[in-house]
């Protein structure tokens, strides 16, 4: 009975990982099609809009119970998590960075999250984390390496996606350290969103229009990120982040440069090398060695002792 509940909770951890990490690259996705449209800093305030009303009776009746100082919380972990990564990583591939190597330099951020992980009491990385990490940085190399253009823009604009990484790791860990109130995912994301639409209302307005073009391609970008970028990609990432330790999300986080290739090759024909198959298993072969307990064993894995979906205790 232990061993059949074990499974099914691996099985149901994998699913929820995978929704995140798919999620997560259809952000890049949507941004190279909306850059097509028009400014991508339109799009992702008219994102924020559309979301901040689908969310709303959703997030009404926790909105009611919640105090000032959850309220500041949450708007924190929004400008940073949302506005500071999104972002940069939107201008970026406005400014001619292609998904793929976008995907691949934000990507530097479960590796900037679980080197400075030792900063959050029992989130420290040890042992046979540390191999997994190896394991999962080498595949998402492999995988992305060949397939990056880095001659399509101006060789600063590569500097935006290492900008969001350090603002989206610097949320995650303050996350992790100040969890905050108890409330909803969906109340605490649309706290979060409202937070940013003042910050991409002026950054729209720079650029000279707030008003959306009347044009079903920027329309379907805008419904696009809505629902799987951003409910579906924070929607899942938060909910990962209070279900399992930094290190198994960063993991995941791995497989999100070649997830992301492989789509804008189906998508738009970009190149995609064959090395990133290889990547992908090398990553696949990390990800439980980086998901362990510092006490957990290769053996115990083996046994079942492990149940991943039950919440994170102090040593993870």
């Amino acid at each position: 009975m232990n061993v059949m509940h074990t499974r099914s909770s691996l099985l149901a951890s994998g699913v929820l990982l995978l929704a995140m990490v798919v999620s997560w690259s259809s952000g890049f996705i949507g941004y190279r099609y909306v850059a097509d449209q028009g400014s991508v800093y339109l799009a992702t305030l008219w994102r924020f809009i559309l979301a901040a009303v689908v969310l709303l009776p959703f997030a009404w009746k926790g909105l009611r119970a919640l105090r000032g100082r959850d309220l500041v919380h949450q708007g924190l972990l929004g400008l940073f998590a949302i506005g500071g990564y999104i972002g940069p990583i939107a201008a970026s591939i406005q400014l001619g960075v292609a998904p793929g190597t976008a995907s691949l330099i934000a990507n530097l951020l479960p590796l900037t999250i679980v080197v400075l992980a030792g900063s959050v009491p029992g989130q420290r990385t040890r042992g046979w984390q540390w191999l997994g990490l190896a394991l999962c940085l080498s595949g998402m190399l492999v995988a992305s390496a060949a397939s990056v253009e880095w001659d399509a823009t101006d060789l600063w604009v590569y500097s935006l996606p290492l900008l969001a990484v350090l603002s989206l790791a610097a949320a995650t860990l303050y996350q992790k350290a100040l969890p905050g109130a108890s409330m909803s995912a969906l109340t605490a994301l649309f706290v979060q969103v409202c937070a940013v639409i003042p910050v991409f209302a002026v950054l729209a307005g720079l650029e000279g229009e707030i008003r959306p073009p009347m044009s079903t391609g920027f329309a379907a970008g805008v419904v696009w990120l809505v629902v799987f970028a951003t409910l579906g990609g924070y929607g899942f990432y938060w909910l990962c982040l209070q279900r399992f330790s930094i290190q198994r999300i960063s993991g995941a986080l791995f497989l999100t440069p070649p997830v992301t290739m492989i789509w804008a090759w189906l998508q738009f024909g970009d190149p995609l090398a064959s090395s990133a198959m290889v990547g992908v298993a090398l990553t696949l072969v990390g990800l439980p060695l980086l998901g362990m307990s510092p006490v957990d064993t290769p053996c115990a894995h083996k046994a079942g002792s492990l149940t991943i979906s039950a919440p994170e205790d102090s040593n993870r």
